[in-house]
């Protein structure tokens, strides 16, 4: 990139890919890591990651791959193929063991060779990226190894790494048994004002500079409402913002260079270390891994086509030299990001309505903005899952889409111009779709708010990404948001808060109910949560 010359950067540091040496710890990303490598430790099931595209898993999966102790050697697998066994016969060919026969696959050498392992202080870590594209075939695959046991203890522990529908996806009644194995269900979120200025500095002092000396006072709000501290997108925004500055010769970005997007190059994702090569060392040094309770197990497969070719000739069960440890962590600096555990989905059986809940006060008479922090409450967010439509969808006002603001706009004439009829519903919804608005008065010319549908006689909010919600109730203090929120967490009722700031200083707390992909669950949760 020419403008690294310019600027006088050692190398470019906006590249989108996970380098180490560009690992931001914010504090929630290392209390995440932390839950991951106990995880690992106890080695007890599954755990779940997911996040929106661009937030940072992939580069979470190498950070901590960094920190596993010798004992644990990673098989990272990014989309395992579509055919039936795909998982097993990939971790099979990486031992170096022939596992099919025909439409069989034998697990008794897989197991053996596991136990073996196991019994020399070794184990398997199984890392499945972009795990959101399995099939149920796959997900019973991961609940089978699982399963596997030594002394006592589950063998192999398994990550799955994916976009947040992939936690619907195990959620559902297809998947119940793998449900049962989860041990950590977590959400990367993407960073907060503060943390995305950081970021970005933090980068910055890796190639010899700062975020000061390359952009001018006034670019920290617009880089936060066109990004929403999603890292990839930061890496984005700044890359073309400092292209056009070199192009202009300008010592550094100023808002105007922050204009209209360009299309960035299509991201190729990097996956953490995954070669051939460094999967047969790990597949040598596991020639053991597996538990005995699968000795003698026959799975049939269900493809009908031509048999595979078989797999190269099992290596011989002997114990190999372990791998170099892998080296430790980079230092880790104070940050802070959000991040929020799943809330248990809706459970179908209970129904209680009674005395429904009171409304939320008045539309505050102010106009609204982008561009701050938004703060949890240490309240659970909720993924964002795109799930196929409802075909029975009554009447909904407000077309999905986005609006790009001008100078002339404030958040209550955008909401009048596209929900005439149903302002109130259409401002709260406003406010659920475009978390990076958190103060009602101040928005930024050039700024994309997104505009979900509505339907007010039931009270639904539909997002793009076909997510349903409903406004459950507003608070004017935390203590009462914080309440409300643990007694729906009690009801296993999924939730997300929005606090934002009004034009007079004080805090709303607007709660809504949602995430769910059908407006069935949504009208449940609803039910339940009346009697709060």
């Amino acid at each position: 990139m020419n403008y690294n010359r310019f600027f006088g950067f050692s190398e470019p540091p906006f590249l989108d890919v996970p380098d180490l040496r560009f690992y931001f710890p914010a504090k929630p990303h290392e209390e995440l890591l932390a839950q991951l490598a106990g995880f690992t430790s106890a080695r007890q099931g599954v755990a779940v990651v997911s996040g929106d595209d661009g937030v940072g898993k992939s580069m979470l999966i190498k950070a901590l791959i960094a920190k596993l102790p010798p004992s644990f050697h990673p098989l990272v697998i990014a989309r395992p193929a579509m055919e039936p066994l795909a998982i097993t016969v990939t971790i099979a060919q990486a031992l170096g063991i022939t596992l099919r026969e025909r439409n069989l696959v034998k697990l008794t050498p897989f197991a053996e060779a596991v136990q073996a392992a196991a019994q020399q202080g070794t184990y398997l870590l199984v890392i499945i990226d972009d795990a959101q594209v399995l099939t149920d075939q796959h997900l019973e695959e991961v609940y089978i190894l699982s399963q596997m046991e030594h002394q006592g203890r589950q063998l192999m522990p398994v990550i799955l790494a994916g976009r947040k529908g992939l936690v619907q996806k195990v959620s559902s009644k297809a998947n119940q048994r793998l449900q049962e194995l989860v041990r950590q269900n977590l959400v990367l979120s993407g960073l907060t004002f503060e943390e995305t200025i950081r970021y970005i500095d933090h980068r910055l002092q890796q190639v010899g500079s700062s975020f000061k000396a390359c952009f001018a006072e006034g670019c920290s709000g617009q880089i936060f409402s066109r990004t929403g501290g999603i890292p990839r997108r930061v890496n984005q925004v700044c890359d073309q913002a400092l292209n056009r500055a070199w192009k202009e010769n300008r010592s550094r970005v100023s808002r105007d260079l922050l204009g209209e997007e360009e299309s960035p190059a299509p991201f190729k994702p990097v996956a953490p270390p995954s070669t051939s090569g460094s999967w047969k060392s790990y597949g040598l040094l596991l020639a053991g891994v597996l538990a005995a309770g699968l000795a003698g197990l026959v799975i049939y497969s269900t493809s009908t086509g031509p048999t595979p070719s078989q797999t190269p000739p099992p290596a011989p069960m002997t114990t190999a030299p372990l791998p170099k440890p892998l080296p430790p962590p980079a230092p880790a600096q104070e940050k802070s990001s959000p991040v929020a555990a799943i809330v248990p989905p809706v459970q179908p059986q209970e129904k209680t309505a009674e005395s429904p809940g009171p409304k939320g006060s008045p539309l505050p008479a102010n106009q609204g903005s982008q561009g701050a922090e938004t703060k949890e409450l240490g309240v659970p967010d909720l993924p964002k899952v795109p799930q196929p439509e409802e075909p029975e969808s009554p009447p909904e006002t407000g077309k999905p889409a986005t609006h790009q603001v001008t100078r002339e706009d404030g958040l209550l004439k955008i909401v009048a111009t596209y929900y005439p009829d149903d302002k109130e519903i259409g401002y709260d919804a406003v406010i659920l779709a475009n978390p990076h608005i958190t103060d009602e008065d101040v928005i930024y010319s050039g700024q994309i708010i997104s505009l979900p549908r509505v339907d007010k006689k039931n009270n639904v909010i539909t997002l793009d990404n076909k997510e349903f919600f409903g406004f459950f109730r507003r608070y004017h203090n935390s203590t009462q948001a914080a309440k409300a929120a643990t007694r729906l967490k009690e009801l296993q009722l999924r939730y997300v808060v929005r606090e934002t700031i009004l034009p007079d200083g004080t805090k709303e707390f607007r709660v809504f109910l949602g995430g769910y992909d059908s407006k069935e669950e949504l009208r449940r949760a609803m039910a339940l949560a009346e009697n709060i």
